[in-house]
């Protein structure tokens, strides 16, 4: 079976990274709206003071932001953006909850937009109604059904969040096919390094995806292997975007549970493959004073030191010295 897909956070990455791409993706008519020359503003910690802790929930993001309007007035907007990724037939009264607290907070008017990034064909709601005794309100609002979108077109522009939204749909697709899952991530990886977009976008597209596609431990390791061969064919330097995400996964996972033996073992793991990439399979000795290291320090100063040593001798002098 493959990990649990982490929608939650590498939606809220996607919005917090790519908000012009995603807004002109999924409300174009928004977009078009905003002066995207001044920055935008998160409010986060104003949405957590709206949002009780006990309705948020792991399978939807929410975020608030402050955008300058683009008519000249100067007068700021605020958006509520909520991506679901999963059928919820609260959705709607909870929109309409979410813009009335938002109106009651800040005094101004929201504009509300939703995400349905669930695989559930015909579940498209677009408003609220509520009615008693001649007493009623009907709120509408925008949203934007990611399994309808024709991502061609933004892929031949390079908006980044197309990529996302295929690796989204491929996570959704392969929930059950561990090999399913491994060939297509490969294969998104391999169109987004031939993509030609600048490096810095190419490593936080490939965070993204290998949130979205997380696979098991033996298909991850299968899949780096595949990937050392994409690497070789594409005449890649031997430390690829995707090694980098993967150390540094490993170092915020270490930090944030407090686990050394995990940040290690991570650094353990790449120092060896990117050792056996260069001067083939290291010696038994070699080998067991690497696992020997428990500095983690000193590991990502040989996993850096790997890339250029000019020599297996030299690399392994480095080690006893």
């Amino acid at each position: 079976m493959n990990e649990p897909t982490q929608y939650d956070a590498a939606w809220k990455q996607t919005l917090e990274r790519f908000l012009p791409d995603f807004l002109k993706l999924a409300f174009p008519d928004l977009a078009a709206s905003i002066d995207w020359s001044t920055p935008v503003s998160f409010l986060d910690t104003e949405l957590q003071e709206i949002v009780r802790e006990s309705e948020s929930g792991v399978m939807r993001v929410d975020k608030l932001v402050e955008v300058k309007r683009r008519d000249g007035t100067g007068e700021l907007l605020l958006i509520h953006a909520e991506v679901q990724a999963q059928r919820d037939d609260a959705l709607p009264e909870r929109m309409f909850r979410y813009f009335c607290r938002i109106m009651d907070r800040f005094r101004r008017f929201p504009v509300s937009v939703a995400v349905l990034a669930d695989p559930t064909p015909n579940w498209k709601p677009t408003r609220f109604v509520i009615q008693e005794q001649g007493c009623g309100v009907q709120f509408a609002f925008p949203v934007c059904k990611l399994s309808e979108l024709d991502l061609e077109p933004w892929l031949a522009t390079g908006n980044p969040v197309a990529r996302v939204i295929q690796a989204h749909r491929m996570a959704q697709k392969t929930g059950g096919n561990p090999l399913a899952r491994r060939q297509g991530k490969l294969g998104l990886v391999r169109n987004l390094l031939l993509s030609g977009v600048p490096e810095q976008e190419i490593h936080e597209v490939l965070r993204l995806i290998h949130w979205l596609l997380a696979l098991s431990a033996e298909e991850e390791q299968s899949f780096r292997q595949d990937l050392r061969k994409l690497q070789e064919e594409l005449r890649m330097p031997n430390l690829s975007p995707y090694d980098r995400i993967v150390w540094e996964e490993g170092r915020v996972e270490g930090r944030v549970e407090g686990r050394h033996e995990g940040r290690v073992a991570t650094l353990r793991e790449l120092l060896m493959e990117h050792l056996s990439l260069r001067f083939g399979p290291p010696g038994i000795d070699l080998q067991s004073r690497i696992e020997a290291i428990q500095d983690e320090m000193e590991l990502r100063k040989l996993a850096r030191w790997v890339i250029s040593a000019p020599s297996l001798e030299e690399f392994s002098r480095a080690i006893s010295g």
